[in-house]
């Protein structure tokens, strides 16, 4: 059913730091696919890759590690977006043209972190070397061997994400807060529920003890109705759904053992195409024209009967759930309103008369009365994310059953110079709770609804590739003001990013610990940190803290910009002309990474962080690491924030000013540097450039492959230079 997207003729970036794009492929994926792979997708024999991979310097030696296709996958086809056709990257991933399809549209939104668009790469070939092309192989080859011969032996392997874990061993105390549930740190979000190793994978022993000490009793993860119970619209979409079923039940029984409950995270009635509901105008709802999809209509009796015996059906046959929660504005397209909020282009003739606040409360109705009609207890909470002008009157609306989950610090403004920004969701640099969400948990305790807080515990799309942000003082802050209203029952501690077990997360335990006053920040770095010298770790926090707090948000900016993977995003000496896509490829788009801040507020804020930043780690560089568990995993997350916000200013000014004035030869030192220190950082700690719905943003190929492109923009630049003197 599923279609791979079509692709954009003619667009495609051209790696120019290596003479052809086959010795691209082979030097970017060197360590995550083997040799023999390699070959079979270039249709070539193992020794001409293994020569390839020699003329460049790589180590023939490399352990390749199975994980990388059933764990790493977005990363190998981030990888190879602009290399591969359709046909290698099934060949690579093992995988049919089917599952590929079904990926990139379900593998949460994947494609629109591709660009919405599939690179022209052709078919990969290999190609002979002109004389040029073997000099600039043999610069590699130089290149590769000094980085070898400067970088450490790998002390942790990928995936190896709780090496410097500190696993609590203490009782969580009764908390103020009910339920206190996130998402997996390493949880996949594709098709888990299908086999049992993916889900012990997805929630290792060892994780889910450490969260049990630090007070969380809820895991979340996303699921589709079709793969879960019998779809009566198109049976073959829930083909498996028994065993699918099995890996639910096997989940919560885990789940159990340390006193946690499964929430199922839902997107309900999901659109159909429009061919398949031509002769079924009785529950056709809004049709999507351009898109060929039609919505199932949740004013219809026949889908209101659907949504509420399969939410039964499910809540029937997986004993122990613990609840599900809904978004029903945006997200993917559901029922009629679900993105066509506008009475006079919404073509249904069903919700004509009806408001989206009504179709938002009626979704939530039918899922609660399908699930309650089974188990009375359970939970079903309704995201309020982007009803936006419809909050209030959807709060009214829903059952009093329903609770009401919302983002903490939504809408909340902040001004850097004469630009103000506000938040939609994703922000720990202007803290939370707004005055808006302040309102909205008002409202829902006097129509009688409880209220669920949802923050980023960890980190943000702000910066995700560390496993927590350590600004202690915000988080702080949040919380405590979370507490203060006294409106909050529960709270959803992340998005699919911030599950990590952390310092953080056992600060949140202590303050919300029932009966107990909220303890200072000092006190809570006194316990934290107990035999190590507190002061002066109090000192680079509080600096983190105020750098952090000049990181100019905008949500779009959080998406956008080069945060993710930044000491591995590539410099161009000639803009690209692409956009950046939405947590996955900055390229050199600093217009979209700025959004709407003049070009000179961004970067100089951006430096204002990074600059911050720096004072504050070469204060924690004097404390000793081994006075306390927690601080050599401090020292990492702070180390590589430390990297990515110099290698996000670099990047701006690169762009803003030096590459218009061929004044960069510093940069490409700097960037070269900050590479190098990602190496070091990446063997020792193997959460440095990971999160889970996008698995490693970067590897150590990628940032040796940073290096080449360094060393070749300095080659050039240094050429020009001397032709323009002559």
């Amino acid at each position: 059913m599923i279609k791979l997207p079509e692709i954009r003729e003619g667009v495609c970036l051209n790696f120019e730091w290596f003479p052809t794009k086959a010795q691209c492929f082979i030097y970017r994926n060197w360590g995550l696919v083997t040799a023999e792979k390699m070959a079979e997708v270039l249709e070539v024999d193992e020794a001409v890759v293994l020569r390839m991979a020699e003329e460049m310097g790589l180590d023939l030696s490399v352990e390749v590690m199975p994980e990388w296709r059933t764990r790493g996958y977005i990363t190998l086809i981030r990888n190879c977006w602009h290399l591969l056709d359709y046909e290698q990257l099934s060949v690579l991933l093992d995988w049919s043209m089917e599952y590929l399809a079904f990926i990139i549209e379900e593998e949460d939104f994947l494609w629109y972190k591709l660009g919405r668009f599939k690179a022209d790469s052709g078919h990969l070939r290999v190609e002979e070397l002109d004389e040029e092309g073997k000099r600039r192989t043999a610069e590699i080859c130089r290149i590769t061997k000094e980085i070898y011969a400067n970088s450490p032996e790998t002390a942790v392997k990928p995936f190896d994400f709780f090496q410097k874990t500190v696993f609590s061993t203490s009782e969580a105390p009764e908390m103020k807060t009910k339920t206190r549930f996130l998402y997996s740190y390493c949880a996949l979000y594709g098709d888990t529920f299908f086999d049992k190793k993916l889900i012990d994978v997805s929630f290792p022993d060892e994780m889910l003890r450490s969260y049990q000490s630090m007070g969380i009793n809820g895991i979340w993860t996303q699921a589709v109705m079709t793969k879960l119970a019998p779809y009566e619209f198109l049976p073959e979409l829930s083909e498996g759904y028994e065993q699918r079923l099995e890996g639910v039940r096997y989940l919560i029984e885990k789940l159990a053992r340390y006193g946690m409950k499964l929430y199922l995270y839902i997107n309900e009635p999901r659109t159909l195409p429009s061919k398949l509901l031509e002769d079924r105008p009785d529950i056709r709802g809004h049709i999507y024209e351009e898109m060929g999809i039609s919505s199932l209509c949740i004013r219809t009796e026949t889908v209101q009967k659907y949504l509420r015996e399969s939410v039964a059906f499910l809540t029937k046959n997986a004993p122990g759930l613990g609840g599900f929660f809904t978004i029903t504005s945006s997200e993917n397209r559901t029922h009629c309103m679900s993105h066509v909020k506008d009475p006079h282009l919404n073509n249904c003739p069903y919700c004509k008369g009806h408001s989206p606040a009504e179709n938002y409360a009626l979704v939530n109705q039918l899922i609660w009365e399908g699930a309650s009609s089974v188990n009375p207890e359970i939970e079903v909470m309704a995201y309020a994310w982007a009803w936006r002008e419809d909050e209030m009157e959807t709060v009214r609306l829903l059952p009093k059953e329903v609770k009401l989950l919302s983002v903490s610090e939504t809408r909340k403004q902040k001004t850097f110079a004469d630009v103000t920004t506000f938040v939609s969701d994703y922000s720990i640099s202007i803290v939370g709770p707004s005055e808006i969400s302040k309102k909205l948990w008002r409202e829902a305790s006097a129509t009688g609804h409880k209220s669920v807080a949802k923050i980023q515990a960890n980190n943000s799309w702000e910066m995700s590739s560390v496993p927590y942000i350590p600004v202690f003082e915000q988080h702080y802050e949040h919380i405590s003001g979370i507490l203060a209203t006294g409106d909050v029952e529960s709270l959803m501690y992340t998005w699919t990013l911030g599950g990590y077990p952390s310092p953080v997360l056992e600060m949140i335990k202590l303050m919300c610990e029932e009966g107990k006053e909220i303890p200072t920040l000092d006190e809570i770095y006194a316990k934290l940190f107990e035999g190590a010298d507190v002061a002066t770790i109090s000192r680079a926090l509080h600096l983190f803290s105020e750098a952090f707090s000049e990181y100019p948000f905008c949500v779009r900016t959080a998406y956008y910009a080069p945060q993710t993977c930044a000491p591995a995003n590539p410099l161009y000496a000639e803009p690209t002309g692409f956009e950046a896509t939405m947590v996955c490829n900055p390229y050199d788009d600093l217009t979209k990474w700025r959004n709407l801040f003049p070009e000179e507020l961004f970067v100089d804020q951006m430096r204002k962080m990074s600059e911050k930043w720096s004072e504050g780690f070469e204060i924690l560089k004097t404390v000793d690491r081994s006075k306390n568990p927690y601080l050599d995993e401090l020292y990492d997350v702070a180390d590589a924030c430390n990297v990515t916000f110099r290698g996000v200013y670099n990047q701006c000014a690169f762009i803003a000013t030096g590459r218009k004035t061929d004044d960069y030869e510093d940069v490409l030192e700097d960037e070269k540097r900050l590479a190098y220190e990602a190496i070091d950082l990446m063997a020792r700690n193997a959460t440095i450039g990971y999160e889970s719905t996008n698995h490693y943003f970067y590897t150590k190929s990628n940032l040796m492959e940073k290096i080449v492109n360094c060393e070749y923009l300095a080659e050039n630049l240094k050429k020009k230079k001397n032709a323009s003197r002559a």
